[in-house]
Parts: structure tokens; sequence; C-alpha cells
């Protein structure tokens, strides 16, 4: 029972729309209807400013970091941990608040491999650089660039399983990512 209230609670700190309440709080702004549209760091920051921006992606790696953190601590299920990456980054992305819409997962994510494995982070972030200097994109990049996640995952935890839910949360990534990959076959690209 304790573990499944903790993966419920992991999608609940997920789905807690970040980007939304802080562009409503400091500028009255719904970043849902502006710039990219996308409820995450990077629009609050190009749209609404440096500071919401900031508060977004803390409180994005904060959630991440404390569904993982909760799971880790609490659980009675080595698996749990793993899952709780997954369960955040799919709440983040598909948001009970926001009508199962959401943003990319990815500062969600980052936040949960710091407690997850956080030396799994060199390698997907390297494999994102690499992939931004080779499409000079890096929002195609990120999104990509977690396609490293699955191998990285199995060979630093050890196990097929934690290979396949490094697969689903890759997949959660690049499911939210299409506008992106559309804008970049069609010739508009962001370096930052």
């Amino acid at each position: 029972m304790v573990d499944f209230l903790l993966g419920i609670l992991a999608y609940a700190l997920g789905a807690v729309p970040s980007a939304y309440l802080w562009g409503r709080l400091f500028k009255g702004v719904d970043v849902r209807r502006t710039g990219s549209g996308n409820v995450g760091a990077m629009n609050v920051i190009r749209h609404v400013g440096y500071l919401p921006g900031f508060c977004t992606l803390a409180s994005d790696l904060g959630k991440g970091a404390l569904a993982v953190y909760l799971a880790t601590r609490f659980a009675g299920s080595p698996v749990l941990p793993v899952l709780a990456a997954f369960l955040v980054v799919l709440g983040h992305n598909f948001s009970v608040f926001l009508g199962f819409k959401g943003g990319k997962g990815l500062a969600s994510l980052a936040g949960a491999l710091l407690v997850l494995s956080p030396a799994a982070i060199p390698y997907v972030l390297g494999t994102i650089i690499a992939l931004a200097l080779l499409l000079r994109d890096t929002n195609t990049a990120a999104s990509l660039g977690t396609l490293s996640l699955p191998v990285t995952l199995g060979l630093q935890l050890g196990s097929w399983f934690f290979f396949l839910v490094g697969a689903a949360i890759s997949l959660l990534v690049l499911v939210k990512s299409r506008r992106d990959f559309r804008a970049y076959a069609q010739g508009r690209r962001k370096l930052v």
C-alpha cells in the first residue's frame, strides 16, 4: 500500500504545473498561450522572464528529485525509485491539473536522475551536447538525447527492467517533442 501511495505521489508531484503557476504569479501570463506553448522552463524564460523561468526550472528539478528520494527512502520495492522517475515525468507531461497536457519533462527527468543515478547524467548530457553540435538545434538534441537513457540506466543499475523503464521515459519525452521535430524538419532551428 505504501508503494502504491508513493507512486501516486510521484505522479502528483510531476503534475504540479510549475511553469503555469510561476507565469501566472509573476506576470499573469498563461504560458500555454505564449511562445511555443510548452509548459516548461525555457518557454517561461523566453516569454515571461528569467526569474520566473529559473523558479520553474528549480521547481521542476525539485519535484523530480523529491519523487525519487521519497521512493528511495520509503518504498518496500527496490524498483519503485525508477518507477517514480517514470511517474514524475508522466505527471509533468500529462498533468491532471492541465487537462492531461504539459511540458516535455526534461527538467523533472534531470531532477529524478540526480537522486536515482547521478552517474547517468554525464552520459545523457554528453549525448545532448554532441547532438546539439551536430544538429545545430538544442530543442531537438535535448529530446533525442534521452534515447541514451535506456542503455545508461540499464548499465548503471544493472537490469533489463531499468532499460525498459528508461525506454518508457524516453518515449514520454519524444512524444511531447513532436512540435520540435516538425520545426527542425522545416528548417527552424534554435541553438540556445
